[in-house]
């Protein structure tokens, strides 16, 4: 059982949903300060994670062949569709709404791909694929509650739901794609060693204000 990637999935949700109904709270100013908080630790970790990688022509050949990919499957309109329909849903429920769609699925795509496609989550995925190491995950769910907090503030209930599309991309990645790997193949150290030196630090950047 992957423990980090349930307890990385559970703090988005609880933060997410806790920022919706007491995120009100939470000064302005304060909340522009964990924005900026959020991107310096991105930026360090990301800082940390170039000293692992060992191919660096195999991983920028493999951003290269994603983007294309991406590009071609247009999976990023599929993302603002789907995201688009779930606010909708949202608001019925909730009978709220928010004044720009476009900029609203905007800055929500842009944090789902953060909280989901961040450096630590990928490598907090492979280590609980490889070895069943946690630390990473675990170390990212203390700032993905309050980052989830922060943002729900913000933007309502819909940052909670990024908690379902995390924990199944987590566990794909973890359950089914590393076990067909080994950490020479993915030309990185191990990430809970890796990480051991910077356990207060995740990757959670910001796209809203």
């Amino acid at each position: 059982m992957s423990i980090g990637i349930i307890v990385n999935s559970a703090c988005v949700l609880i933060g997410g949903l806790l920022g919706s109904f007491f995120g009100r709270l939470l000064p302005v100013k304060m909340r522009e300060s964990l924005y900026g908080l959020f991107g310096y630790c991105s930026i360090i970790i990301g800082i940390i994670l170039l000293q692992n990688i060992k191919s660096m022509p195999a991983v920028t050949l493999a951003l290269i062949l994603g983007t294309i990919i991406g590009e071609a499957l247009r999976i990023e309109d599929q993302i603002n569709f789907a995201s688009l329909r779930l606010k909708t849903l949202i608001e019925r429920i909730t009978n709220t709404a928010a004044a720009d769609n476009d900029a609203y699925i905007s800055r929500f795509v842009g944090l789902l791909m953060l909280f989901c496609t961040g450096s630590t989550g990928i490598l907090g995925a492979i280590g609980e694929g490889v070895n069943g190491d946690s630390t990473v995950l675990l170390t990212k769910s203390v700032m993905d509650i309050f980052a989830a907090f922060a943002f729900a503030a913000h933007m309502g209930p819909m940052i909670a739901c990024i908690a379902i599309p995390q924990f199944l991309f987590f566990s794909i990645l973890a359950g089914f794609i590393m076990p067909l790997t080994d950490p020479l193949m993915i030309g990185v150290s191990s990430p809970g060693n890796s990480y051991s030196s910077s356990s207060s630090l995740t990757s959670i950047s910001t796209r809203s204000s």
